[in-house]
């Protein structure tokens, strides 16, 4: 037998469906195109990725916000701030804080300067040595008894490219005061009351002992002999180098506080009143009470 084949009709290929292994390769393609940010073109048994405008725009974007955010993290300077202590004692030199602070970019130096402020006050403004360092020590004075906010900012030079870039540190320092410093406070309010003798309140005036008396009441709470020669026998005596703030100053026939640094409140005498001035005794005796 023999089979003839009609030379003008064409064979019909099969038409069967995609094996599940097609499949899972297709969907595998199409996945991994979609990862690369593009978008499956596929045919019964192939797939290519041909990225898409909004896909690239978006990688784009976020790539070079990313790229903006770690180049302001790098130019922002780094800022190191150590003290000495936290607390500090009005009447007491040596309990002064000292805030040593450091700037650098790279681990370079920066060039500029640091304010320091204090409850929102500017009271420092110092530059920044050739190694990016400062140190600052404010007075007692600039000091509230009680929480004192500490700030320090680091502005730096125009040269660096930085100057529109401030960090800021903050430090809480407590202060609290001697005695002494309390008495010349107290004294401090009373400057330019009238001289009265036999004298002992703001309403009526002061003659000497009665301003100490009054003074020392209010400060401390400590009950003074009314005259100037019981007075000084009322603590202990110390030498004119030991002087402190506050300890009593007397002459014979007159008393005093001293404020430190070399000067006296008192009340002088008639047309006087309560000054603060340079110590004009020349021999005095000082009382620590």
């Amino acid at each position: 037998m023999s089979i003839t084949l009609n030379s003008g009709a064409r064979p019909q290929a099969a038409t069967t469906s995609p094996t599940p292994r097609l499949r899972r390769s297709a969907v595998a393609i199409a996945l991994s195109a979609a990862l690369a940010g593009g978008t499956l073109v596929a045919g019964a048994g192939t797939a290519s990725a041909a990225p898409t405008t909004t896909a690239t725009t978006a990688a784009s974007s976020l790539s070079t916000a990313g790229a903006n955010l770690v180049t302001a993290q790098k130019t922002k300077p780094v800022v190191k701030v150590s003290v000495s202590r936290k607390s500090a004692t009005k009447g007491k030199g040596k309990t002064r804080p000292l805030f040593t602070v450091k700037a650098t970019k790279y681990g370079e130096p920066v060039k500029g300067r640091v304010r320091l402020f204090v409850d929102g006050k500017k009271v420092s403004v110092k530059k920044l040595n050739k190694n990016g360092i400062v140190r600052m020590k404010p007075l007692l004075k600039r000091y509230d008894v009680g929480k004192n906010r500490v700030r320090l900012t680091v502005v730096p030079a125009k040269s660096t490219g930085l100057a529109k870039v401030k960090r800021h540190r903050t430090i809480t320092v407590k202060a609290k005061q001697t005695s002494g410093a309390k008495v010349v406070q107290v004294a401090n309010r009373y400057v330019g009351h009238r001289y009265t003798r036999g004298g002992t309140s703001p309403s009526t005036g002061f003659d000497c002992s009665g301003f100490t008396s009054y003074v020392y009441k209010k400060a401390v709470g400590k009950n003074l002999p009314r005259t100037s020669s019981a007075q000084v026998s009322a603590g202990k005596k110390v030498t004119r180098k030991n002087a402190k703030p506050g300890d009593l100053v007397y002459t014979p026939g007159h008393i005093g506080i001293y404020a430190g640094n070399g000067r006296v409140i008192e009340s002088a005498r008639p047309g006087v009143g309560v000054v603060k001035r340079s110590m004009w005794q020349s021999n005095p005796t000082f009382v620590r009470v």
